[in-house]
């Protein structure tokens, strides 16, 4: 079993925003329900097949491609890379998440960011 740590800074923000971090957790632990991942550790590559994205926990990697109308994220320190629909919904709360996101055609997503250290930006 890994040890997870949290510094103080992580808890008290997850603790403000309602989530729960595992304090021992074991290397990737979670579950898949078409689009959304929920989980610890996790590396995945995931065709959105059309379903809207969200992914919820900690220390994931996940790539989405294909075509994905909008993109939830909730948790600490995961980076997410997706392509998106033009004017697509992408909503970002917890602490330290990166999301590199790329259109399908013109246009840009519809950003809403909230918590402590989340980046999101367009893929180079």
């Amino acid at each position: 079993m890994a040890l997870k740590t949290f510094d103080s800074r992580v808890l008290i923000a997850a603790g403000l925003l309602g989530l729960s971090l595992p304090i021992h957790a074991t290397a990737q632990s979670g579950t898949r329900d078409g689009a959304a991942v929920n989980g610890v550790d996790q590396t995945l590559t995931i065709d959105c097949e059309g379903r809207p994205a969200a992914v919820s926990g900690s220390d994931n990697r996940i790539t989405f491609v294909g075509d994905c109308p909008s993109l939830t994220l909730n948790g600490v320190d995961n980076q997410v890379t997706i392509s998106l629909r033009p004017g697509a919904l992408l909503k970002v709360s917890g602490v330290d998440n990166i999301v590199t996101w790329r259109v399908n055609g013109k246009g840009r997503p519809k950003v809403s960011v909230q918590g402590v250290d989340n980046q999101v930006r367009a893929a180079q």
